[in-house]
């Protein structure tokens, strides 16, 4: 049977708008949940652990896919990522307390951390070096609409009817994927060498792999003729600087503000004082992040990673500082009267370069960065410290901006911001146009040119 890249990119994409609407659920009913005629009140305190337990699952799903992923294969886990979605929006349907809430988000959190470790890898492995920048990018852009369709849909429905209509999704992703074939990298690894060579046909429609199918073997035997453990990963030159910029550009991901934007956006558009309602600028918010991730999605195999992460870090430290701003001077006490529009302003420019690269590419690298025989174990130590980053950021977002204020929190977002800048222009290697193989000759170069010499 055979399946092109263009249903691989649907079912796959399914999957990713799927794990992303429980992201954008949160901006528009947790201010629900707090009404008086509200299926089950709940404190402040009760909502941000709800907005935040998503995160906590996240940060969970990695460490579940290192314990299937090698042995079940990357297609069967992706498939089974469903599971957790359903049963999360399920339990929403039915919760009579908050902490039945707060479960369904750390199972639905579980299902978003796996797919965002796995997908990533399994398209990597798959796509053809010209295009594989693309379709990594595009991920993200794809889950951008399922944040938006949480602000455009759920303030406008019941909190029932909000989670019986998001049901639909992962329904229709299991359904999809479940045909898919497996990854050729996994299936040479297992060697099942006449099983990957028709799972390659199929996705490329061709029987001309014969080139690329020995390529694959060569690579795959080359990596894992070492044991690809913890050792090799931190012992290795090469490997232990793939993980270090995976690890770090994902914690800067989470560090440059985006949980809490995303998540609180309703309540930081409403301490904003501006005329339009939250639930409508966060629309607009939605809206945009899908037209410059879909900029990034373009660009990304033209003019490369490390440019569009710079630009988009720098472009955000602007951004949260500008808001920082505002909410000092209203923290302040000082008039704010005539730049009200400046903390919405600024938060459709932090989304607007967030969504230029922060948002997609450290996915896109973690799909490229590992050689075969650490990538299962480096993409869930990644996914691990992201996720975690994640959910400490939307926890403590509230208790800060409770405590201390909301101004505190930006300039926090803006400090990251600045490290993050500096850190990608002087360590994040570039990956544009290059195949795998070609990635990890160049990370071990070092290695390679000092054993030559030895010899």
């Amino acid at each position: 049977m055979r399946f092109s890249l263009q249903l691989l990119i649907l079912a796959g994409y399914i999957g990713a708008f799927a794990s992303s609407v429980p992201s954008g659920w949160t901006s528009p009913v947790i201010p629900m949940y707090h009404l008086e005629d509200s299926p089950v009140p709940i404190t402040d305190d009760e909502g941000a652990w709800i907005a935040s337990a998503f995160m906590l699952g996240c940060g969970i799903g990695p460490i579940m896919s290192l314990l299937v992923a090698n042995i079940a294969g990357r297609k069967t886990l992706l498939t089974a990522v469903g599971a957790p979605w359903i049963i999360g929006w399920i339990i929403i349907i039915f919760a009579e307390s908050p902490w039945e809430l707060i479960i369904s988000r750390f199972i639905s959190g579980t299902g978003t951390g796996v797919i965002f470790s796995v997908l990533p890898m399994y398209l990597g492995e798959i796509a053809p070096a010209n295009i594989r920048g693309i379709l990594l990018t595009a991920i993200t852009m794809t889950s951008r609409f399922g944040i938006l369709f949480g602000y455009a849909v759920c303030p406008f429905v019941t909190i029932k009817m909000s989670a019986m209509i998001s049901l639909i999704f992962p329904i229709i992703y299991v359904c999809c994927f479940i045909w898919l074939p497996e990854s050729p990298y996994h299936l040479v690894r297992q060697g099942l060498c006449a099983e990957a060579a028709k799972s390659l046909a199929s996705f490329r429609c061709t029987k001309d792999i014969q080139a690329e199918l020995c390529s694959i073997e060569a690579s795959v035997k080359g990596e894992m003729a070492n044991s690809g453990g913890l050792r090799e990963m931190f012992f290795v030159p090469g490997n232990r600087k793939s993980i270090t910029v995976g690890v770090i550009l994902g914690m800067l991901q989470q560090l440059s503000g985006s949980q809490a934007i995303m998540m609180y956006t309703q309540s930081i558009f409403d301490q904003a004082n501006v005329d339009l309602e939250g639930k409508y600028l966060a629309m607009i918010l939605g809206v945009i992040q899908i037209i410059c991730t879909g900029l990034c999605v373009v660009v990304v195999d033209r003019h490369g990673r490390r440019p569009l992460l710079l630009f988009s870090s720098i472009g955000s430290l602007f951004s949260t500082g500008a808001a920082a701003i505002y909410f000092n001077l209203q923290y302040m006490s000082i008039d704010t009267s005539n730049i009200e529009w400046l903390p919405a302003v600024g938060c459709m420019f932090y989304v607007i370069f967030y969504s230029l690269g922060l948002a997609g590419l450290p996915i896109t690298m973690i799909g490229e960065l590992f050689p075969t025989n650490i990538k299962l174990l480096a993409c869930v130590i990644v996914g691990f410290f992201t996720y975690s980053t994640g959910f400490a950021v939307s926890k403590v977002y509230q208790i800060i901006s409770d405590s201390v204020g909301t101004h505190v929190s930006f300039w926090i977002f803006t400090g990251f911001d600045t490290i993050g800048s500096i850190y990608i222009y002087f360590c994040v290697p570039e990956t544009k146009g290059k195949t795998l193989q070609e990635i990890q000759d160049e990370l071990h170069r070092k290695k390679i040119e000092i054993h030559k010499s030895r010899a």
